[in-house]
């Protein structure tokens, strides 16, 4: 399927909306890093944007969430997905 350019790139808990794409652990999208182990919030987000840029599989996999609904367990807090929407936007929408 195309993705769907009209459409923005958006993160939405995964039991509370519908979804096109779950980005939570186990799946390839989902964040290595563990709040409270590995830091903050803040600090695990930070270090999900420094480990998936390092991807390259990952990166070039970035247009499969073009337009589409991500779904994570912490929505509406911030979320590694807020750095996946972001990428989209900055890698697939020039």
């Amino acid at each position: 399927m195309k993705p769907t350019p009209s459409r923005t790139t958006r993160v939405v808990h995964c039991k509370r909306e519908r979804y096109d794409v779950y980005i939570g652990r186990p799946s390839k999208w989902g964040n290595p890093f563990v709040i409270g182990p590995d830091g903050s919030r803040e600090q695990v987000i930070e270090k999900y944007r420094a480990w998936v840029l390092a991807q390259p599989a990952l990166m070039a996999a970035l247009p499969e969430l073009d337009g589409k609904i991500l779904a994570c367990w912490c929505a509406p807090l911030p979320c590694h997905g807020d750095v996946l929407a972001e990428l989209v936007r900055q890698y697939c929408r020039k």
